[in-house]
């Protein structure tokens, strides 16, 4: 469906979505970063369960009482607190979900240690099991960028995606794939702090683009954070189907833009099923005669 734009403005810039657009996990991989997480924290958080003024005697009795299974009931935990958040659209910054889980373990630090240990504790669960075994990548992501670069001189390109891990990871992880070079902003909702449909988050990545939201198209593959957020904010949007075949795992059955859908501003709206279809969509969008 597209709805005529009053004044003809050419596109400036496409976000991407990135889990099930640009990416997307099997289940062995997802297992392999939670046992990360779990060995990693473990690791860093037990230096300082036993930083108290403690008898030697004392000292071993409390490491042995600190082990896998008290971190992994506490990660458990924050899972339920993050996700009792995620169901009014705010996200948790690493840092901060560091925190929470020393408070979960009930470790005690030195005021004046406090921030810099929850930083780290941040990036050791954003960073965890993002070494050595990324994602899959969608192939037709670094020939749809490459396209879009050469189609149209001076076209940027970001994302905008509802993920845990930090902004850091993700282009470490975008360079292992060797398209880091397309992206101009990635604004993650972990370090924005809301989630997508959120208006906040897609108007912090305008925000860095330098655009206004018509001079933007959206693609990603869920109606309600991608579509109905960007379209909110008057930026056009395409919903993405073309991996909704990596759903099953998730349980979850995709859902079309429904027939009487209308954005409360004159943006183009879409479906496409092969993510090279979004250059056309720019041209398409572009044009003054559409």
């Amino acid at each position: 469906m597209f709805f005529e734009v009053a004044d003809h403005m050419p596109i400036r810039a496409v976000t991407f979505d990135l889990w099930l657009t640009l990416i997307w996990d099997s289940e062995e991989l997802e297992e392999y970063r939670r046992l990360r997480r779990l060995v990693n924290f473990h690791r860093f958080a037990r230096r300082y369960a036993t930083k108290e003024v403690l008898s030697n005697e004392e000292e071993e009795i409390k490491k042995r009482k600190f082990g896998f299974n008290e971190v992994r009931l506490a990660l458990e935990e924050l899972s339920l607190r993050v996700q009792s958040m995620y169901e009014k659209d705010i996200d948790v910054h690493p840092r901060d979900r560091g925190k929470m889980l020393f408070e979960l373990l009930d470790i005690k630090l030195p005021r004046s240690e406090e921030s810099e240990i929850y930083e780290r504790a941040g990036e050791i669960l954003s960073d965890a099991g993002y070494y050595k075994k990324y994602p899959h990548l969608n192939p037709e992501a670094k020939r749809t960028f490459k396209l879009l670069k050469e189609n149209f001189p001076g076209i940027k390109i970001g994302l905008i995606s509802n993920a845990a891990r930090s902004s850091t990871t993700y282009k470490r992880m975008l360079r292992s794939f060797g398209i880091a070079r397309y992206f101009d902003n990635l604004t993650i909702s972990c370090e924005v702090g809301f989630l997508k449909p959120r208006k906040e988050i897609f108007e912090r990545s305008l925000k860095a683009l330098s655009l206004e939201p018509h001079e933007a198209l959206h693609i990603g593959d869920l109606f309600k954070a991608d579509v109905v957020g960007a379209t909110s904010i008057g930026m056009h949007s395409a919903l993405y189907t073309g991996m909704w075949h990596k759903y099953a795992q998730y349980m979850n059955p995709g859902e079309h833009i429904p027939k009487d859908f209308e954005p409360r501003t004159k943006v183009l709206v879409s479906e496409i099923s092969k993510l090279q279809d979004s250059v056309d969509l720019v041209r398409k969008i572009s044009s003054p005669l559409h």
